[in-house]
């Protein structure tokens, strides 16, 4: 719960909640953990005593005065989204209606957002929002309504990012809309930043005055490298109707228009991030016809063709898009598969993408397959099903701005081989493999797979990894379970756990029998060798509580197979000691052996929850500034960037 008090006309929030069991050194069986919470609103402080511990709301706002900034820490007491499970805390300001209030966050500890509305929930959509970086401060902006009330919320980028913050709210009288002249059918290229005008939503606007002609189809183009740009439409008499921000090509904003009468329109310029800014490029124009795609060419099954797009190569509209393309023609059969590689030609600056289908009415394509990225590096590839035969159009396109030159490859495909008799794996032991067109292919994905068997007691724990060759084609998948009578059924399964694009899978045998680990591809065009292996990993090691640190004194240590692990892979060993809200400590950890990640944090029931360093010793030692946000017990993790790793490290700890 939440209590107001109110002093020398400043107000002060309480925060008072209970915690639940931890470690914390301080609990009692009774009154549960007492965590002391500082807040300064403008020049006066004091210090907050709190009970605290889950929490899933926070019901009063904190008030926050125009011009007098707030100084606080995110920690663990605080409430979390629940979308994200992200800490936040909620302010309140008051300003009169109408002025710009501008809410600036700042924060070294973590990566801020800020979020403005009348009325905060969890979504907002009608909030005027900013996300910031470490150093660089998130700039919300919104027009008071007519109560005058805006609510704020704090938020930290991801969970369990943690530290002190500070919020600053001031108020202005908005900039007013004034619309510049813009000839009809000419461009003008300008930038939004902060000195232009704002509207109620706090994103920054250029007008423009355009006189358009009644029965005129008119297009407005709005593009930017910058931000995500949106455009409006509105009439002589100030009502809108149009806008737009992603009927262009891209993120860009398109509007076309039958103007039904004659006058001087407005034309503005906004942004779908409302602290959005930078530079753009507004077109005026009549909206051109596109000439016909010319027929498809004819391709023959087997034959490999080179192509080329450039800047005058044909192009037609879809949904808004300007889709430039070359048109093959070709009969495929129904039931049969096609591979279909769209390479870039050596040398060619091309991002190749190919599609497949029949041309719709409006003559664009209407694709049944498509890909851009499924061949070997930014090469296209393609596997072909038909439901029915007859006559079909292949595109060949491009992703991005880069023009060259391609070839294009269309045959059958090998006939799929029924599954083989599943490999033997051995503990400890990496075998090879290669998944070939011709292959065995799974009925739900089409991919090609090849199964293995390996026998584990109940509680057993292994780690499985498939790794793919440098020049293979190949995306692994990974699955461990269980062949019943019916089906494979799977117990675990990933596709990036690994190092890259491989795959890995931490597994724990529920029972004592013979498990399948299936290694597949991401997607069905994909191929080519790989090595496959099962490690046993070491039993679970119950942590220890943290030894007590010393300061000014250079602690030895050694991790190793006694030692608890992080993520099951990590060993690492644990320090404590008490640190008041503001003290700084510089922490440093070096070793000639691993490649050391030093981490700091209040103590708490979560231990991930670290502001960590890795590198900031120089070569592979690590050295931490940590800042104390909450009093009390401070944690110091020492581990290991790479899995398995060990040896003999020094840390030191000097309190600044």
């Amino acid at each position: 719960m939440v209590f107001i008090a109110k002093a020398s006309g400043l107000t002060f929030a309480y925060d008072v909640m209970r915690c639940g069991q931890g470690e914390h050194p301080f609990q009692g069986p009774q009154c549960g953990c007492i965590m002391m919470r500082r807040f300064w609103f403008g020049s006066a402080s004091i210090l907050v005593f709190a009970l605290t511990g889950p929490v899933t709301a926070q019901s009063t706002p904190r008030p926050l005065v125009l011009g007098q900034p707030v100084q606080s820490a995110m920690g663990p007491e605080d409430p979390v989204l629940q979308s994200d499970g992200s800490s936040y805390e909620l302010f309140q300001v008051r300003a009169p209606a109408g002025q710009l209030v501008t809410v600036t966050l700042t924060s070294t500890a973590f990566q801020p957002i800020v979020a403005v509305g009348e009325e905060m929930s969890e979504a907002c959509e009608t909030c005027a929002t900013s996300i910031g970086e470490t150093d660089k401060a998130a700039v919300a902006r919104k027009v008071a309504p007519a109560s005058g009330v805006l609510q704020i919320r704090v938020n930290a980028m991801d969970k369990g990012d943690r530290g002190a913050f500070t919020l600053l709210a001031t108020a202005s009288a908005p900039p007013r809309i004034s619309a510049r002249p813009l000839p009809f059918g000419e461009s003008v290229s300008e930038a939004l930043d902060g000195n232009d005008a704002v509207t109620d939503d706090g994103a920054m606007v250029d007008a423009y005055a355009v006189r358009l002609a009644a029965d005129q189809e008119v297009q407005l183009d709005l593009s930017s490298d910058d931000f995500d740009p949106k455009l409006e439409l509105l009439t002589p008499a100030g009502a809108k109707v149009a806008e737009d921000d992603d009927g262009g090509p891209g993120t860009n904003a398109r509007i076309r228009f039958t103007v039904p009468r004659s006058g001087l329109y407005q034309v503005r310029v906004t942004a779908v991030g409302s602290d959005d800014g930078g530079r753009y490029k507004l077109s005026t124009g009549l909206r051109q016809a596109l000439s016909p795609m010319p027929a498809p060419i004819a391709l023959t099954l087997g034959q490999a063709v080179s192509g080329a797009i450039t800047e005058s190569t044909p192009r037609y509209e879809a949904d808004g898009e300007d889709v430039q393309a070359v048109r093959y023609g070709l009969r495929l059969e129904a039931g049969k598969v096609y591979k279909i590689s769209l390479t870039a030609a050596s040398g060619s600056e091309l991002d190749p993408k190919v599609a497949i289908g029949k041309i719709a009415t409006d003559g664009s394509l209407d694709a049944v397959a498509q890909n851009d990225d499924s061949g070997a590096g930014s090469n296209a590839m393609l596997r072909f099903r038909p439901e029915t035969t007859g006559n079909f159009v292949l595109e060949a396109q491009r992703v991005g701005s880069a023009i060259g030159t391609y070839r294009l490859t269309v045959e059958q495909a090998a006939s799929d081989r029924a599954p083989e008799a599943s490999q033997p794996l051995r503990l400890g032991l990496a075998i090879s493999g290669q998944l070939r067109d011709g292959g065995a292919r799974l009925a739900a994905t089409d991919t090609l797979f090849n199964t293995y068997s390996i026998a584990l007691r109940a509680g057993q724990r292994v780690n499985v990894v498939m790794d793919k060759d440098d020049e293979a084609n190949l995306d692994p998948m990974l699955e461990i379970g269980l062949l019943s009578s019916v089906a494979f059924q799977p117990l675990a399964k990933d596709d990036d756990g690994g190092k890259g694009v491989n795959a890995r899978i931490k597994f724990t045998a529920p029972s004592d029998g013979t498990y399948i680990v299936r290694a597949t591809a991401n997607e069905a065009a994909q191929e080519g060798a790989y090595t496959i292996g099962v490690s046993e990993m070491p039993a679970s090691i119950v942590p220890p509580f943290p030894a007590r640190a010393k300061f000014g004194e250079t602690i030895r240590g050694n991790l190793g197979p006694t030692d608890p692990l992080r993520n099951d892979s990590q060993y690492f060993d644990r320090y404590v000691f008490n640190g008041q809200v503001g003290e700084t400590y510089e922490i440093t950890a070096n070793s000639e052996s691993f490649d050391v990640l030093v981490g700091a944090r209040q103590i708490d029931r979560v231990d991930d929850d670290y502001t960590s360093d890795d590198d900031g010793g120089g070569g592979t030692n690590a050295k931490l500034v940590y800042t104390v946000t909450t009093s009390g017990p401070q944690i110091i993790r020492v581990t290991t960037v790479e899995e398995a790793a060990g040896g003999d490290y020094s840390l030191l700890i000097i309190k600044k």
